[in-house]
C-alpha cells in the first residue's frame, strides 16, 4: 500500500511537470558498481570494492520535465559474521558440537536489491546533468550459505572441530527494507554515475533465530545487521 501511494504521488508530480511544458523521456540500461561503508577516491580502495563487493544490474528511468522515477534491480553478495551459542538437543549432530559451545558463524548471501528512486534534475545541460534522488529499497536474499570457524570455545577452553567444515545452505526467511538518498551525474545524456547511501530500516537477519539454524544456534549481534552503506554504480542508457 505504501509503495502504491508513493508511486501514485510520483506520477502526479511528473504529470504536473508535463503540463508545465516539460519533455518526456524513457531510458533503460545496465549498471555495475560496488558497495562500501566509506567513500574513497583511492584507486586501491575502488579496486578492492569491485573485487569484494561487486554489484551488477539494470535500471530504468522515466523523466518528465525535471522530475524522474528510476527503478533498479541489483545483484550483489554480502557477508556477515555472527557469534553463535550452541543450543538444543540436535546441536550434537552438527560437527559434534556440544551444547553450550560458542563459535563464529559466517553467513554469505546472494541478494537482489530493488530501489525505486524519485529524483529531480538539478542542473540539466547537454554535456552534463546533475541529479538528486531519494526512495525506498527492498533487499531479497536469494541464497545463503553458512561457514563455520575451525575452532569453538567451551567453559573457557578452545577446541578444534572434529571434522572439516563445509558450506551449508539455509533459508534465511528475511527481507530487509531501506531508504536510499544520493546524487547522480549523467554525461552526454548517456553515461551515468550514481552515489547513493542506503539507510537500513530493518534488520537483515531479524528472524535468524527462527530459521533452521536457530534449532542449533542462538545468534547474538543480530541488532547490528541493518544495511547501512554507500552504493556506487556506473551505467549506460541504451534508450
Amino acid at each position: 500500500m505504501k509503495k502504491t501511494i508513493l508511486i501514485l504521488a510520483a506520477l502526479l508530480m511528473m504529470g504536473s511537470a508535463a503540463f508545465a511544458g516539460g519533455g518526456f523521456d524513457i531510458a533503460i540500461g545496465p549498471k555495475v558498481g560496488f558497495q562500501t561503508s566509506k567513500l574513497s577516491y583511492n584507486k586501491a580502495d575502488i579496486k578492492s570494492g569491485f573485487s569484494n563487493h561487486f554489484t551488477a544490474g539494470v535500471f530504468g528511468r522515466v523523466t518528465v520535465g525535471r522530475l524522474y522515477v528510476q527503478p533498479e534491480v541489483l545483484y550483489f553478495k554480502t557477508s556477515n559474521v555472527f557469534d553463535a551459542h550452541v543450543v538444543g538437543v540436535e546441536s550434537d549432530n552438527l560437527f559434534n558440537l556440544p551444547t553450550g559451545a560458542n563459535i563464529n558463524v559466517t553467513l554469505n548471501q546472494m541478494n537482489i536489491q530493488v530501489p525505486i528512486l524519485i529524483g529531480v534534475n538539478v542542473i540539466d545541460l547537454d554535456l552534463v546533468t546533475l541529479r538528486a534522488q531519494v526512495g525506498p529499497t527492498a533487499n531479497f536474499v536469494l541464497q545463503s550459505k553458512t561457514v563455520y570457524d575451525q575452532t569453538y570455545t567451551l567453559n573457557g577452553q578452545t577446541e578444534e572441530l572434529a571434522n572439516t567444515t563445509t558450506d551449508q545452505e539455509f533459508n534465511p526467511k528475511s527481507i530487509s527494507w531501506g531508504l536510499q538518498a544520493g546524487l547522480g551525474v549523467d554525461v552526454l545524456k548517456r553515461f551515468t554515475l550514481d552515489i547513493n547511501y542506503n539507510f537500513g530500516l530493518s534488520k537483515m537477519f531479524e528472524k535468524l533465530n527462527e530459521t533452521q539454524l536457530g534449532e542449533t544456534f542462538d545468534f547474538s549481534n543480530i541488532d547490528n545487521t541493518k544495511q547501512n552503506m554507500f552504493m556506487v554504480t556506473v551505467g549506460v542508457k541504451f534508450l
